[in-house]
């Protein structure tokens, strides 16, 4: 009976994974040159970066592809540390809008999606143009997987390991953090650890304060992908991938002193409990974007002065390590 469960599990993860990367790709295949160009144009202030973030977040569905994508580009010379900075707290505000749609009960679109997609696909093959039909695919294929993690998450809920999960997360933040980070550092995705802890909210396996921390420690997690990416590369594309770390990192910081009001503000957003666990990963990126925005220009200027190159030339001429 586990393994059934837990191989109905896989099934679903694979499917909410794979609709995820498949609408990303076929995204960028209709708009990736065009967001790549605003991208390297459109950052002339904080405030356009940010934009320019939140937005081809939206449209990639990832905003660890988007990051990676600045660590790119700053490795080219195409960025700055400050243009990179704001484009990657935009995509933090972003992906939020994913949370969102693991929220809706949004089970009855998925077969007009899927009739659709394919109609528009052939008409694409016929026609050798563009028109989106992968695009429609990999979101029914995207809400399939939501549904089908949904039904069996329930089962899980009498298991060893669900109940192991559960007592470690109870009692403080901090244990609910580190779950949710380990998680979507291992899934690489904070979006579909995120949506994990929604359709288990609506399952009524875990109350607010828990999935409200989960929540905290996914984006924290998430920030591995960006770290990876930054190996090997030159010292301000090293410095915007541990700038996605610091942000993430400062931003619970800033919530968990406040953290009895901040569950009391979540829970009035609302009468639905998915919805509260939505709006909280909203609500805790917005404050990260109203402190650091408007501070960009030093929080760079911070990263310069903490984050430098391991090598380094000695007075008499000499390097050291």
């Amino acid at each position: 009976m586990l393994i059934i469960v837990v191989g109905k599990f896989a099934l679903a993860l694979l499917m909410l994974l794979g609709g995820i990367k498949f609408v990303s790709r076929s995204l960028q295949e209709i708009a990736g040159g065009f967001l790549h160009d605003l991208l390297k144009r459109y950052t002339s202030t904080p405030a356009k970066g940010f934009l320019l973030g939140a937005i081809s977040t939206v449209f990639l569905q990832s905003s660890s592809l988007v990051t990676v994508m600045v660590v790119g580009f700053i490795n080219g010379r195409f960025l700055t540390l400050n243009q990179g900075l704001s484009i990657v707290i935009g995509a933090n505000l972003g992906t939020t809008i994913t949370s969102q749609l693991f929220s809706f009960e949004a089970s009855q679109l998925i077969i007009p999606l899927l009739i659709s997609g394919t109609a528009i696909y052939i008409i694409e093959v016929l026609s050798k143009k563009r028109l989106g039909g992968k695009i429609l695919l990999g979101i029914a294929l995207l809400l399939s997987g939501i549904e089908f993690l949904s039904i069996s998450l329930e089962p899980l809920s009498s298991t060893t390991f669900y109940n192991n999960l559960f007592l470690f997360s109870k009692g403080s933040p901090w244990k609910g953090l580190l779950t949710g980070a380990l998680a979507a550092a291992v899934l690489q995705s904070s979006s579909v650890t995120i949506g994990m802890v929604i359709l288990m909210a609506r399952e009524n396996m875990l109350n607010l304060p828990e999935a409200l921390a989960m929540i905290l420690g996914a984006d924290l997690g998430t920030c591995i992908t960006s770290m990876l990416a930054s190996l090997g590369t030159i010292l301000p594309a090293r410095q915007v991938a541990w700038g996605h770390l610091f942000f993430n990192f400062a931003s619970i910081i800033i919530i968990i002193p406040f953290w009895k009001y901040f569950i009391y503000l979540i829970s009035i957003t609302s009468a639905d409990f998915p919805r509260q666990v939505a709006n909280s990963h909203a609500f805790y990126n917005l404050v990260g974007v109203i402190v650091f925005l408007p501070l960009i220009d030093k929080y760079a200027n911070i990263l310069e002065y903490i984050i430098k190159d391991k090598h380094k030339t000695h007075k008499f001429g000499g390097e050291i390590k």
